[in-house]
């Protein structure tokens, strides 16, 4: 119970840094089809989306009624609902805002984006209470979930408006629910998992694959006779994924037809598994634009951390070890396995973040001896990833490819020699020199993108104080919850150990 106002603080500092730091704009079609979603459910109660067809911007297929439609279905648009109403009813009235559609479409696509930072924070805030479950200190919590916040591509998306930090949320979410406590989970705990896991596939359909996963680790966990929970975990999800081949079967005529394209640029066919396995899985692995490792470096050590974990929790290993598995073998054949036009390899994102529970048992504080090296090192590779979020961050991901030329060949197939660190470090120093840069162009910021959509400075400033003054004030109070465990760790670090007492009173 006492972990929970901190994580709260911690979500909301998070929640500050990341909308403080977010690009705060939609920029690729799987970004702007739910963001003309949330705004059909709030002016028509629908999920058509006619307004894809006036901006020119449709990525999708009719429906049997002649409805435009998104390839994706209603989940993340439903909850960033609230968020696009803020900025058409609350900032778009602001002073100082020009009253035209564009920056009124703009100002709905900023506020949309900051969903993504609210998810984010929440996915960390979840993740800090597993690792105090994991019965790390305070302190060492705090440590690694800040790694994790910043260290890996959950920072930049914190600041897109993709699935990504949402599906990060409701893995997390499932993962608390059934491994969150030292006890085997009950039907009641199943239930809630299985609804959450229902839901994640409405955000984004291969979320269903990780049912699997998690019915596989309650029975791991808890010995074959757990099948029954096991059952309920997955039973609601199956559920939901026939509620929602029946809704494409309304739509569409078919169950299987989940609304995407035929084809996309160059008439290439992007739904199939026509990957040789050697290229994704060399993309995913190894390449300069892709790789897990690179964007990710706490990875490597996470899957390190899993035959520890193994020995403290096996149902939480099978998941931690599970999910990255999974997602890896099925999109490394997957035809758009880059996962388009985005920054790094975002179809692997939220199952990186569950692996990277795995870091707990490396540093816990009965081998304080060995942890604090382990530390070190976890904070290392936690800068190298910060390092390569700044760089792949500061500036458009879509200006570098698209602009570029480099992301794609002839035949739109993904280059695996592409390597942004290079080109958008020049971009970056570029820019940061003075180059001038049109809208949509140049730092990668919402104030600045804003501003030059003609909003008044003195504006941006009102929007930026009230998540300025949050961020200080929780990362204060989180400061003192540090320095409070340090002092709690030194002490438990410096008591004798009772066994080794009795030892040496038996010895004499």
């Amino acid at each position: 119970m006492r972990d929970r106002p901190t994580a709260l603080l911690l979500f909301a500092c998070l929640s500050c840094v990341y909308v403080l730091t977010s690009s705060g704009r939609p920029r690729t079609p799987d970004e702007y089809m739910t963001l003309f979603q949330a705004e059909s459910l709030i002016e028509r109660g629908s999920t058509a989306v006619p307004q894809s067809l006036g901006t020119q911007n449709f990525y999708g297929k009719f429906d049997l009624r002649g409805q435009p439609r998104s390839p994706y279905p209603a989940g993340q648009a439903m909850l960033a609902v609230p968020f696009v109403w803020l900025g058409r009813c609350a900032f778009a009235r602001l002073p100082g805002v020009p009253q035209d559609t564009t920056t009124s479409f703009y100002l709905e696509g900023f506020a949309a984006t900051l969903s993504s930072a609210t998810f984010a924070a929440a996915a960390m805030a979840v993740f800090f209470l597993l690792l105090r479950r994991l019965e790390l200190s305070t302190q060492d919590s705090l440590l690694l979930t800040s790694c994790v916040a910043f260290g890996t591509l959950l920072f930049p998306y914190s600041g897109y408006f993709f699935s990504e930090p949402l599906s990060a949320l409701l893995l997390l979410s499932a993962t608390y629910v059934l491994f969150g406590g030292e006890s085997e989970a009950t039907r009641t705990q199943a239930i809630t998992a299985g609804i959450v896991l229902g839901f994640a596939g409405w955000v984004r359909p291969t979320m269903f694959l990780a049912v699997a996963i998690f019915a596989l680790a309650v029975m791991v966990r808890g010995g074959a006779h757990r099948w029954k929970v096991a059952a309920v975990t997955a039973g609601l999800p199956a559920i939901s994924a026939f509620g929602y081949l029946a809704w494409n079967k309304h739509l569409f005529g078919r169950a299987l037809e989940f609304g995407y394209p035929e084809t996309a640029e160059f008439g290439k066919h992007l739904n199939t598994f026509q990957t040789p396995f050697y290229v994704g899985l060399t993309g995913f692995l190894a390449s300069p634009g892709k790789s897990i490792f690179l964007y990710s470096p706490l990875l490597v050590l996470a899957i390190f951390g899993i035959r520890s974990l193994w020995r403290r929790d096996h149902g939480l290993a099978t998941v931690c070890a599970g999910l990255p598995a999974l997602y890896l073998l099925f999109y490394m054949r997957y035809t758009q396995w880059e996962g388009g036009y985005c920054n790094g390899p975002r179809y692997l994102l939220p199952s990186v973040i569950v692996c990277c529970l795995a870091l707990a048992p490396l540093i816990q504080l009965k081998t304080q001896s060995k942890a604090r090296p382990m530390r070190r090192f976890i904070v290392i590779l936690a800068v190298l990833g910060f390092a390569v979020q700044v760089v792949t961050y500061s500036t458009s991901f879509l200006e570098d490819q698209v602009g570029g030329g480099g992301y794609y060949d002839a035949r739109f197939n993904y280059r695996l020699s592409y390597n942004p660190i290079v080109t958008q470090t020049q971009r970056f120093i570029a820019y940061w020199s003075g180059k001038p840069a049109a809208l949509g162009l140049g730092l990668d910021r919402w104030f600045l993108f804003l501003h030059k959509l003609g909003i008044d400075a003195g504006t941006l400033v009102v929007i930026a104080i009230l998540p300025l003054t949050l961020a200080i004030w929780s990362f204060w109070i989180l400061r003192r919850i540090w320095y409070a465990s340090e002092l709690e760790t030194g002490k438990l670090a410096l008591a004798p150990d009772p066994q080794r007492s009795d030892a040496r009173s038996s010895h004499r």
